[in-house]
């Protein structure tokens, strides 16, 4: 019985030694979970015997060898096909007879780009179509198709506006007076003569008012602001004049007024009726100076222009020609990039912009259906804000000229290959605050593009980058858990099977439920404690030492029996 008992004893200290010694060997493979030995006692017992204080034990057994499933440390790498579950779970893989679950992370791409283990499993996981993750456990396959342009359809602007911006020439806020030439922008003289047959000079000041291209008239005689009795020479009058720009038909007259023309003169602040209707009354100056009547008129036409301080025709290579602009990238079908160029002009002082719209640095295009030239952006659109500097929105037609109609903001003709198509251009969330002029451009185009990586984020989704900055979704990855990991069997190749004492795989998606989200560009080390496997392999020699030096015992008893005579 001795002898069992010891040779028990030298077996289970053996397999004690080849556990410990397989987790030593194993300290650095990737997803491995060390095993522990464990140990029964053994007794030999009849039926009558049973219960009996008096049993000697029949040696040892191994009951089993377990796997303990803690996590193991995570090792960042540079390989984006590297990957880790941070928590429970385990990948999915097809070995093309059943499946196998691991949680070695160390994927690779097959030549037909599927994503495999080193020995040639599949990993299992949701393939996408068109961006949107399948529902069926499928081998994950990583498409290098390149992937199509796609025109620019929609574009928004977010702009901040500075309120400190001002018109050209700037409004004129300083009470006029004729001896400080910055209550003025321009003069004019006129000579008359009195009743007395002497020549008195008449000078005009024109002052920008808070209206766009409109000056308020003020007139001196001789210097003189007032006549004798304490009246102005000449009441409040207005003077509109048209752009720079020119070209356009306000009187309806069938012919555009020109550049800096006079379009009103009058005793009020000038409408887009008083526009329309060419409302032009001569500046008339009447009083007495020194007792002597002084009377005089200036026709319209004698009216000096604007031209000297009015601002300059709208020039995208001209910065002093508008406050504030920007340009962006855009694709058109073929996913050619083009410049799209915005440039905000302040008008008057009614938080009021002009806005101007260029691609590559033209205004127009020929329309291949008229031949004739067309805006990318209509004529007279403007950008108004509130007195707190929110949007109010745009419109066509600029106040005074015209009445203001509500739009919706569109650009034509963006795309060379389909001029006949309208992008929308949304400034919802725009502003005029006292900051700097800023803005924040989006759109939705893009160029024709190649895979540059992939990588997983923390929900498994599989991310495709491409050359032309798009990203794309290509599918999730499939994780497992059971309802007992001690069940599971180990298949080499750091995986397991499942089996009736682990109960069937429960299968879904990283992060949700139970399952632990996926950490890219990252392995899990071995759990494998060395210094503890180390003193394992001291204790397991010790008990085979022991046990041999049991059974040493045993053969010297025995041998001491037998030579007795």
């Amino acid at each position: 019985m001795g002898f069992n008992t010891a040779l028990s004893g030298i077996k289970a200290s053996a397999d004690y030694l080849s556990v410990t010694g397989n987790n030593i060997a194993n300290a650095d493979t990737t997803g491995f979970k060390k095993s522990r030995i464990e140990f029964d006692d053994l007794y030999n017992t009849s039926v009558l015997g049973a219960g009996s204080g008096n049993s000697i034990g029949s040696g040892v057994s191994v009951s089993n060898v377990s796997q303990e499933f803690s996590s193991g440390n995570l090792s960042y790498t540079d390989n984006n096909l590297d990957i880790a579950v941070d928590g429970a779970g385990f990948f999915v893989l097809d070995a093309g007879v059943a499946q196998s679950y691991t949680r070695a992370g160390n994927f690779k791409l097959d030549e037909n780009g599927f994503l495999v283990t080193n020995d040639g499993s599949h990993v299992q996981g949701y393939n996408a179509v068109d961006g949107i993750i399948g529902g069926n456990l499928e081998d994950m396959k990583i498409p290098n198709d390149r992937i199509p342009p796609e025109p620019t359809t929609e574009m928004s602007l977010k702009v901040n506006l500075n309120s400190k911006n001002e018109d050209v020439p700037p409004y004129i806020k300083a009470e006029f007076d004729p001896l400080d030439p910055d209550t003025y922008n321009f003069t004019q003289t006129q000579g008359v003569v009195d009743a007395n047959g002497r020549t008195n000079i008449v000078t005009y000041y024109y002052s920008k008012s808070e209206l766009p291209n409109t000056y308020k008239v003020h007139a001196t005689v001789n210097g003189a602001m007032l006549d004798d009795t304490g009246a102005a020479f000449m009441g409040e009058t207005f003077a509109t004049f048209n752009s720079a720009q020119g070209g356009t038909d306000y009187n309806g007259d069938g012919n555009n007024e020109s550049p800096f023309e006079l379009l009103y003169i009058g005793g009020a602040e000038p409408t887009s009726a008083d526009i329309e209707a060419g409302t032009k009354t001569p500046l008339a100056v009447a009083g007495t100076l020194g007792g002597v009547a002084i009377a005089s008129t200036l026709a319209p036409e004698e009216v000096r222009d604007s031209s000297s301080v009015g601002r300059e025709v709208f020039d995208p290579l001209k910065p002093e020609t508008y406050n504030y602009s920007n340009t962006r990238t855009v694709y058109d079908a073929l996913g050619e990039s083009h410049t799209i160029g915005y440039y905000f002009i302040k008008h008057g002082e009614e938080n009021t912009y002009e806005l101007r719209v260029t691609m590559d640095g033209e205004e127009t295009f020929e329309d291949p259906i008229t031949g004739e030239d067309t805006r990318f952006l209509e004529s007279n659109t403007s950008v108004s804000f509130d007195a707190a500097g929110n949007l109010l929105g745009a419109y066509r037609g600029l106040p005074p000229f015209e009445v203001a109609e509500p739009i919706a903001l569109e650009v034509l003709g963006l795309d060379p290959t389909n001029r006949g198509r309208i992008t929308p251009l949304d400034l919802n969330g725009s502003t005029q605050y006292a900051l700097e002029n800023t803005d924040t451009f989006d759109q939705d185009g893009f160029s024709a593009g190649e895979l540059q990586g992939i990588s997983f984020d923390g929900d498994g989704f599989l991310v495709a980058n491409y050359t032309n900055q798009q990203t794309a979704t290509l599918g999730q990855l499939a994780l497992a858990t059971f309802d007992s990991t001690d069940g599971l069997m180990p298949n080499g190749h750091t995986s397991w099977l499942a089996s009736k004492s682990s109960g069937p795989a429960d299968i879904g998606r990283p992060n949700s439920g139970t399952l632990g989200k996926i950490q890219g560009g990252a392995l899990e080390e071995s759990n494998v404690d060395l210094t503890s496997e180390l003193v394992a392999l001291i204790e397991a020699q010790r008990n085979y030492q022991a046990n041999s030096k049991t059974l040493e015992t045993e053969n010297t008893v025995t041998q001491t029996i037998i030579n007795l005579r």
